[in-house]
């Protein structure tokens, strides 16, 4: 299997980023060596190495085709704030599952505070995920946004699943003929019952996930992984 690595198209050049030019050197490749990168669109790039230097790695870009490993529709998880770690969990897991966006928002019971400085660290994990699972896009991460700024950004959905602990039943929702699909998950203290009533306002799809109580990772991964396994994704 060829190895991946992230960087930039620069005309019919692949400019590996600063960390992967140093991981392929110490993978030991050489002059002549094949390598497939990615840089965030939607193709992987099959380069040659020409050159290796202490500062970088020079190669040029043989062939590209589309990623077949991409997620056909969009997927958006929207998680109410979680403990940092958690986080990092739901970024790296939704990356292999099939998510395309990841919108992290304030709420009432959340024990996290929101975190914007946290963004980079998330992107750096998302490219690193699709690395190992072989897509080419990385999850879009959005800033960390307020509860009724969450609300208003569902407008844009053609369907919303709202992972309701109190709905203990999962319900056969059919989702074949929805492109761009969002899923609201609480944080480790759940919403209030103002924040309920509010997310049920904006014609959601509410299902439970079992009749155990989930910790929101848990509950996040499960959700994204059911959603893109039933529209094949």
């Amino acid at each position: 299997m060829i190895k991946r690595f992230f960087g930039k198209v620069e005309d019919d050049k692949f400019v590996l980023s600063d960390e992967d030019s140093i991981h392929l050197a110490v993978l030991r490749f050489g002059v002549g060596d094949l390598f497939l990168g990615i840089c965030g669109d939607e193709y992987e790039y099959t380069c040659q190495i020409t050159e290796i230097t202490k500062k970088c790695v020079h190669s040029v870009i043989i062939s590209k085709s589309l990623c077949a490993q991409n997620p056909k529709n969009r997927i958006t998880l929207f998680q109410a704030t979680p403990k940092a770690d958690k986080l990092e969990f739901i970024t790296q897991k939704i990356t292999e599952l099939g998510a395309t966006n990841l919108v992290v928002f304030d709420s009432e019971y959340a024990v996290a505070k929101p975190n914007s400085n946290k963004i980079k660290r998330l992107e750096k994990i998302t490219i690193e995920a699709c690395k190992q699972c072989g897509r080419s896009q990385p999850v879009k991460i959005s800033g960390v946004v307020e509860f009724d700024n969450m609300l208003e950004m569902l407008e844009t959905y053609d369907i919303i699943l709202f992972a309701y602990e109190k709905q203990k039943n999962t319900q056969d929702i059919d989702l074949k003929n929805y492109k761009n699909i969002a899923i609201i998950v609480g944080s480790e203290g759940g919403f209030s019952p103002i924040e309920v009533q509010k997310i049920k306002s904006h014609n959601v799809k509410s299902f439970g996930l079992g009749s155990r109580i989930l910790r929101c990772e848990t509950a996040a991964v499960m959700a994204v992984g059911l959603v893109s396994y039933k529209i094949d994704n």
